[in-house]
C-alpha cells in the first residue's frame, strides 16, 4: 500500500468511528454554549479565544480515540497485514488525524470567535493549536495503547499540572499548553510544533518496535 493510499485508508477509518463525530459535535456544542455565556456576561473580544483552554479537552479525546480504537477489537492485526510498514503506517495515522482535526478545529474556533467577536487573526493560531494538540494526544495514546490512562494523564497535565507550573517554573513557557500564550503566535507555534515532532517520533519508534 502506497503512502497516499495509506493516508486515505486511515482517514476513512477515522471518519468511520462514531466516537469521532460524538466528540467533535460535543466539543463544538460546548464551545458555542460557553461563547454565548461569555457574551451574555459582557465578556467579548480576546476572551472568546480563551475557550480554547476548555475545548482542547475534546481534541485530546479525539486524538486518543483515533489512536486506541484499533487495539480494543484486534483490528490492528488486520491493518498491519494490509500495511506491514509500521513507520509509514504510523505517519499515515497522524496525517489522517490532521486531515480531520484541522477543519474541525477551524470550525470550532470560528464559531466561538464569531459569537464573542474575537479577532479573526488570532483564530488561525488557535485552530492550529487544537489540531496539533490532537496529534500529541494520539502520539501519547499510541505509546500507552489504552484510552483511559491516556485521557486521564493528558487531561491531568493540561488542566492541572500545566496550569500549576505556569508562572512557577521558568521552563513552563516552553511546555506545549503554555507556549502560545507566553511566547506569542510565531514562537509558540514553533515550540508546539517541536513537541509534536518529538511526540510523533517517540510514538513511531514505539509502534515500530513493540508487538501488536
Amino acid at each position: 500500500m502506497t503512502g497516499s493510499r495509506a493516508i486515505r485508508a486511515e482517514t476513512l477509518k477515522v471518519l468511520s468511528l462514531p466516537a469521532t463525530y460524538f466528540t467533535l459535535l460535543t466539543t463544538l456544542g460546548v464551545s458555542a454554549a460557553l461563547a454565548i455565556a461569555l457574551t451574555s456576561s459582557g465578556q467579548e473580544g480576546n476572551t472568546g479565544l480563551s475557550l480554547v483552554r476548555y475545548t482542547q479537552a475534546g481534541f485530546i479525546v479525539l486524538g486518543v480515540v483515533t489512536a486506541t480504537s484499533e487495539y480494543s477489537g484486534g483490528q490492528i492485526h488486520v491493518t498491519l497485514t494490509a500495511m506491514p510498514r509500521r513507520i509509514a503506517l504510523q505517519l499515515a495515522k497522524m496525517a489522517a488525524l490532521l486531515i480531520v482535526a484541522v477543519p474541525a478545529a477551524t470550525i470550532t474556533v470560528l464559531v466561538g470567535a464569531a459569537v464573542t467577536r474575537a479577532p479573526w487573526s488570532a483564530a488561525v493560531g488557535a485552530s492550529a493549536y487544537l489540531a496539533l494538540t490532537a496529534v500529541i494526544a494520539a502520539a501519547v495514546a499510541t505509546i500507552l495503547r489504552r484510552s483511559v490512562p491516556a485521557v486521564a494523564g493528558l487531561l491531568g497535565y493540561y488542566f492541572i499540572a500545566g496550569p500549576l507550573l505556569h508562572g512557577r517554573a521558568t521552563f513552563a513557557s516552553y511546555l506545549p499548553d503554555t507556549a502560545g500564550h507566553d511566547l506569542g503566535a510565531l514562537g509558540g507555534s514553533a515550540v508546539v510544533l517541536g513537541w509534536v515532532l518529538v511526540a510523533v517520533a517517540i510514538s513511531t519508534a514505539s509502534f515500530h518496535r513493540r508487538d501488536a
